[in-house]
């Protein structure tokens, strides 16, 4: 093995090296950390006269299935929750009525899912975003 003290530039070298590569390591992770509160928002919003009513399920801030039945359209659902990674949220519309309609999951207050869903005697359709 060489004797590093006799050659002072190859020391040098080795500890700016390691110096180097321990300066350049990643100083944060790139995934986000979890648990983490976020403000969730549920829209639904007719794109057709006649739709004035549906009926909706979603995840609510517990992470229960709630139930709103002949809510009136457009509508919204807006509440702080405390999501871990992974965690699925998510909403289900039916209308007895055809016609066309959009579904958004907004997460502090960004869109992360939109879906347009139509039917010509009644529209149903799921609209679900999972943390990454």
């Amino acid at each position: 093995m060489m004797n590093l003290k006799k050659h002072p530039v190859k020391l040098l070298s080795l500890l700016l090296s390691v110096s180097l590569l321990t300066a350049c390591s990643k100083d944060k992770d790139d995934k986000p950390s979890y648990p983490k509160e976020v403000t969730l928002e549920y829209r639904i919003t007719p794109t057709t006269s006649g739709l004035t009513t549906a009926d909706v399920l979603y995840t609510n801030e517990t992470g229960g299935i709630a139930n709103a039945d002949g809510v009136s359209l457009p509508y919204s659902k807006k509440f702080k929750v405390t999501v871990d990674r992974y965690e699925v949220f998510g909403i289900t519309v039916t209308t007895a009525v055809g016609g066309t309609l959009k579904t958004e999951i907004l997460v502090n207050d960004k869109a992360v899912d939109t879906k347009t869903f139509s039917g010509t005697s009644y529209i149903h359709g799921i609209t679900s975003y999972q943390f990454p």
